[in-house]
Order: C-alpha cells, then sequence, then structure tokens
C-alpha cells in the first residue's frame, strides 16, 4: 500500500482530473447498515457495515467496494493480518472484480467481531488507482491518486442486562473451588466406578482383536512338508490320466523350484532354468550330487513344457518320484526353515 497523500494526489495538471467530490457517513437506524461513500474523479470507494449495531462477539460484514471507469487500475487494500482497531478479523473474500455500466466494480468483504462492548470505530481504509485512460496522462505520466475513507461507528452491544454490572457475576473459579471443596469425597465411588469400566472396556477390546489375529493365522508347515503335500495333490489330480502331459511338468517343475526357494532362498520361480543352474552352481547349499539331479530333472522338465519331448507315462512318473527323492533328500528335518503358509 502506497503512504497516504492526501485526498487526491495528482501527477501533472490538476485540470485533467474531474474535481474532488466530498464523502461522508450515512448513518442509520440500529442495526441496519451504516457507510461511508468517496469519490475522486473515475474512483468511487463506498465502506459499509452490515449492520451498524451487534451483540459482542456476534459477526457482521465489513464490504469495500469500488467502482472505477475502464482503463483506471485499482489497488484494493490488502487484507488485515491482525486485528482492524477494535475488531477481530475471522474471514477475508475477494471475488472476481465484474463490469458494470460505470466500468468494474471490484470488492472486498470482510467478516468482523468484538468483545468490546460500546461505540467502536472501524479505521478507515485506502484505496489507490491509475488513470490510464485515452486522453487523460500528463506529461510526466499517467494521473495518480488515493481515496480514504471516513471512519464508521459500529454499536456493539453487552450481554448483561441493562440494570447488571460484570461485578454482579460470580467468579467462576470460586465456584469450582466450592463444587471441589465441598463434593470431592463424594465423587471417589463414581471416578473408581467409571476407572473401572474403561478398564474392562480396553481390556476387552484387547482380547477381541487378539482372538481375531488368531483365528486370522493360517497353520505353517515346514517346507519339505509343503512340498510333498503340494505332490500329493499332483498325484490326485490325475493330470496324466487326462493326457494333459505338459500341465503336469509345468506344475511339477513349479512345485521343486518353489520348493527351493522356501528352503535355501534361491530364487528359482523367477528365473529361466539355465540361470538357476548356474546359481546353484555357485552356491554351497546344494550337494554336486543333488546339483547333477536337480539339473537333469528341470532340463527334462523344460524339454516336454516346450514340446520338444513327449514323454511316456513311464517317464512321467519318474519325473514324479525324482521329484519327491529330491525333496526327501533336501529336507532339514531339525531345521524348521523358513514358515510357510499351507496356502498352494
Amino acid at each position: 500500500m502506497r503512504p497516504t497523500r492526501g485526498i487526491c494526489v495528482l501527477l501533472g495538471t490538476a485540470m485533467l482530473l474531474p474535481a474532488c467530490t466530498g464523502g461522508g457517513v450515512d448513518e442509520t437506524a440500529p442495526g441496519s447498515a451504516v457507510e461511508t461513500r468517496i469519490e475522486r474523479g473515475p474512483v468511487t470507494l463506498t465502506v459499509r457495515a452490515e449492520p451498524a449495531a451487534v451483540v459482542v462477539g456476534e459477526p457482521f460484514r465489513l464490504v469495500i467496494e469500488v467502482v472505477a471507469a475502464l482503463d483506471v487500475a485499482i489497488e484494493m487494500p490488502d487484507p488485515p493480518t491482525g486485528d482492524l482497531g477494535p475488531f477481530a478479523v475471522r474471514l477475508t473474500q475477494t471475488p472476481p472484480d465484474v463490469p458494470v455500466a460505470e466500468g468494474r466494480r471490484y470488492r472486498h468483504t470482510w467478516t468482523l467481531d468484538t468483545f468490546s462492548a460500546g461505540l467502536n470505530e472501524i479505521p478507515g481504509v485506502t484505496v489507490t488507482f491509475v488513470d490510464r485512460r485515452p486522453g487523460t496522462a500528463t506529461p510526466a505520466g499517467p494521473i495518480e491518486g488515493e481515496l480514504v475513507s471516513e471512519p464508521l461507528s459500529i454499536t456493539v452491544h453487552s450481554v448483561l442486562a441493562p440494570d447488571q454490572t460484570e461485578h454482579d457475576l460470580r467468579d467462576i473459579k470460586s465456584e469450582v473451588r466450592d463444587f471441589l471443596g465441598a463434593d470431592l469425597a463424594s465423587l471417589w465411588p463414581a471416578a473408581v466406578a467409571i476407572g473401572i469400566g474403561l478398564a474392562v472396556a480396553v481390556l476387552a477390546v484387547i482380547m477381541t482383536r487378539r482372538r481375531r489375529r488368531l483365528a486370522s493365522q493360517v497353520p505353517v508347515i515346514v517346507p519339505g512338508v509343503w512340498a510333498q503335500l503340494q505332490l500329493d495333490e499332483l498325484e490326485r489330480r490325475k493330470l496324466l490320466d487326462q493326457g494333459r502331459v505338459h500341465e503336469f511338468y509345468f506344475q511339477l517343475s513349479s512345485i521343486v523350484r518353489r520348493y527351493l526357494e522356501r528352503r535355501f532362498k534361491l530364487m528359482a520361480p523367477e528365473q529361466t532354468t539355465e540361470e538357476f543352474l548356474r546359481e546353484t552352481r555357485r552356491s554351497d547349499v546344494l550337494t554336486d550330487d543333488h546339483k547333477h539331479l536337480l539339473s537333469d530333472f528341470l532340463r527334462a522338465a523344460d524339454m516336454v513344457k516346450f514340446a520338444l519331448h513327449e514323454p511316456s507315462a513311464t517317464e512321467s512318473g519318474l519325473a514324479m518320484t525324482a521329484a519327491r527323492g529330491f525333496v526327501e533328500q533336501t529336507a532339514d528335518t531339525a531345521d524348521t526353515g523358513e514358515i510357510m503358509e499351507t496356502a498352494a
């Protein structure tokens, strides 16, 4: 905001700006709006308080409205960052400027309140402008000016009765002291009962959550037992009897790979057979015999899965036997290994 420079500041000749007209405060009946208006050349500033009389703590609106001719730049007052005189600023709203018959209209709406009873004064507000209308410029540049509104008086009524003073109100602190001093002993049974009730409620919630958590847990088994159960389920499906040889080998190799992942932390499912075999050769978790057995088994399974070989029923049965033998030989019954859910 520019500093105040009087009612009208003209750069250049004053003849290019219409004469200034005075402003005044329109005092209306209590409860209605009170406003002040000032006009300077192409700019009219109106400041209005709605209503003019309120009760302490009751919010009311302060509307700051400027109507300016086209090509006149307006700088509205900044919203207060703190209090506005004796009034607290609770809310500020600035809708977009809109066209009107006289040019454009600019508006601020501030919501105020106060707990100070009596006749309170809203300070005046300042609006600056730059007149850029064709033909109005002076040799020194565009005409600039500012408008300062007159203060507005707001009546703030007290909530006390006309014949009542603040000294008639009893101190709430003494009320609390009297209550606690006289009745503290009688409050103990109720306080104990409330405390016990809260403790029981908290314990009930904890027990309920624990039962739900235990009920939702799935029984767990070691990787070797898990793999044998999966192989049993694969046999019960009788895929070979249905001629679904490729699906049988796919499921069989998948069980072996997932078992290796759970038993030895080898990322078998995400790797190709060659990648996995290279990893096992670098690892010491399997013996050489187990590595050869696993290599033969996985290569044979790939031959079937990729339709490079059509195994006989005997070969398929031997593949199942080899898978079971591999799991039995590598499972460590003394070590639970990684805990696994029973779900596949």
